[in-house]
């Protein structure tokens, strides 16, 4: 190679540099955050291992707060079941018949007032004129 042919290509490359500046730009800031970042690699598979781990917990108490409240689901409708069971065989001895009317306000003054079974008993004779006795 001249020096003749060696002057040509430096000022090809110049100009080309000169148009495309941003691709130089980009691969130099591209370089000098991977020298940078090389150091700091243990650091950031810690972030990641921290950031799943910290996923995999709130996955945990999410399963494990549906299933709670399946559960607490199940125990109404039986608690509910059982109750709606126990007045039948009441009004069974009764001769009044117990018609749909009745077992629906029976259901929501259970729903109504389910938390405190004292007051229930006290609704529920007053409505249905008897006494729950365990």
């Amino acid at each position: 190679m001249t020096w003749v042919t060696l002057i040509l290509y430096s000022k090809k490359a110049w100009i080309w540099c000169k148009h495309h500046w941003k691709i130089l730009a980009l691969a130099l800031w591209t370089l000098v955050v991977f020298v940078v970042a090389r150091r700091h690699v243990g650091a950031y598979k810690k972030v990641l291992e921290t950031t799943i781990e910290n996923y995999n917990k709130e996955v945990e108490i999410l399963e494990g707060s549906h299933k709670g409240e399946l559960e607490k689901r199940n125990d109404a409708i039986e608690s509910n079941n059982e109750a709606l069971a126990r007045l039948e065989a009441d009004y069974s001895n009764s001769t009044e018949e117990l018609n749909d009317e009745k077992r629906t306000r029976y259901l929501d003054l259970l729903q109504m007032f389910g938390d405190d079974p004292e007051n229930v008993n006290k609704i529920l004779e007053e409505e249905f004129g008897f006494k729950h006795e365990e």
